[in-house]
């Protein structure tokens, strides 16, 4: 590769940093981004040095293997690389990910970073933390605009808890996850309260290439979330148009009944999600996953777990409270373990600390109904991502992005935020 990229890249992500910089205002959006930022960036470098140092590789250096000869394949045969980034054509070089997979499809942003950066791994994850930290910063940024109660809790939930910073961060395809996810959220906030159709024509530019490489990366709560918000958007659209439908309820019942179309009309729609089918598919991946599992090691069990949809709702709210309280920190198990069961025991005292002021208060916070909607992707994701993976330790990276959507609610409910207003008073 020209020596000239190794160069011209470093230019190219300080311009993307300060274009980010330049979306915050005010002195404590500015520490807060730098801040957040450098703790984002550096999640991504540690990420790296202990999969390459104490976990054998693991995927990410897989990717940074089988990335290599799609590199070469460019600079000697780039129509053959042009086939492969437009047509999924598996020509002039050999990989072990199936053509359909997230995988295969995560080599191709990483294929081109590598092209700009000469092949280095450690650059191309500051671009994938880059991205990540960026759709979180844009959805911060939103929350702040238009629930300005929900952004202390915004800021703390997707800025700065540890897990969904370090296993969204770095050459990994939840990089992209969490930045596309979050930026079709943004866009969706952004859409909601939109009054003109160029303004909303704007916002639909954003928000489908944010939906598309959600919908690539994972594709199944890519659905979950296009249905909840986009049944939200097309009420929302109606209630402007509709005198009948300005009640609350009158909303909530007609969300409810283009949910259950929209889930009827995908079942039809396409074998992957036929909930049968759905069904059948949770409990295979259970009962490879277990059988693959170290039995010495901490997992989950769901012994009643059966492939049919009322099994599955049945063990939904056990999976929810499964994935936010396991590993427990006295179960044992390698250090990873451990220091994932800190954490939970954080999510648990800040359930607790949210529980008494609530009950000190007596009062219950107003839940903007977007927000509420975002609770209940949590949760329906939460069953589908909890069910299928009884190892702890993988379990524990697939919740990191969903994670932020649930604390922003209890921090927000809680006196924390109430906590730093009074700090920032004091300070003047």
């Amino acid at each position: 590769m020209n020596p000239l990229l190794n160069w011209l890249h470093p230019p190219v992500f300080c311009l993307l940093v300060y274009g980010l910089w330049r979306l915050g205002d005010g002195k404590q959006r500015n520490l807060v981004f730098w801040a957040s930022l450098v703790f984002k960036l550096c999640c991504g470098l540690l990420l790296g040095w202990l999969y390459q140092r104490h976990l054998h590789g693991g995927d990410t250096w897989e990717y940074h293997r089988q990335a290599l000869p799609l590199v070469e394949l460019a600079k000697t045969h780039p129509q053959q690389y042009l086939r492969f980034l437009f047509l999924n054509e598996v020509q002039g070089f050999s990989t072990s990910f199936a053509p359909y997979s997230n995988s295969f499809f995560f080599l191709k942003p990483l294929s081109l970073l590598y092209l700009l950066t000469g092949s280095s791994y450690w650059a191309s994850g500051l671009y994938f933390s880059l991205f990540s930290f960026a759709g979180c910063w844009f959805l911060v940024r939103q929350v702040q605009k238009f629930y300005p109660a929900y952004g202390t809790a915004a800021v703390l939930a997707f800025l700065f808890f540890p897990s969904a910073l370090f296993w969204t961060s770095g050459v990994f395809k939840d990089s992209i996850l969490m930045g596309s996810l979050c930026f079709a959220v943004g866009f969706c906030l952004q859409l909601t309260y939109a009054h003109r159709l160029r303004e909303s024509g704007k916002i639909l530019a954003g928000l489908l290439p944010a939906v598309y490489l959600f919908w690539k990366i994972k594709f199944f709560l890519a659905a979950v979330l296009v249905v909840l918000l986009g049944t939200f958007l097309l009420v929302v659209w109606l209630r402007r148009r509709m005198r009948w439908l300005q009640s609350g309820w009158r909303q909530f019942l007609l969300w409810i009944t283009l949910l259950g179309m929209g889930a009827a009309g995908a079942t039809f729609a396409h074998p992957t999600f036929n909930l049968g089918f759905f069904a059948r598919h949770v409990l295979w991946n259970y009962r490879n996953i277990l059988a693959a599992s170290d039995p010495s090691k901490p997992h989950l069990l769901f012994p009643d777990l059966e492939p049919a949809v009322p099994s599955l709702v049945q063990h939904a709210p056990e999976a929810v409270v499964q994935m936010l309280v396991r590993p427990f920190v006295w179960e044992g198990g390698p250090i990873f373990y451990r220091l994932a069961g800190l954490e939970n025991l954080l999510i648990l005292a800040l359930l607790l600390l949210t529980v008494v002021h609530l009950l000190k208060t007596k009062k219950l916070p107003p839940l903007p109904s977007f927000l509420a909607v975002l609770l209940v992707f949590f949760v329906i994701s939460a069953v589908l991502v909890t069910l299928p993976t009884p190892n702890l330790g993988s379990l524990h990276r697939y919740r990191a992005p969903l994670l932020p959507f649930f604390l922003m609610v209890v921090l927000a409910w809680g006196p924390i935020p109430g906590w730093f207003a009074w700090l920032q008073k004091r300070r003047g």
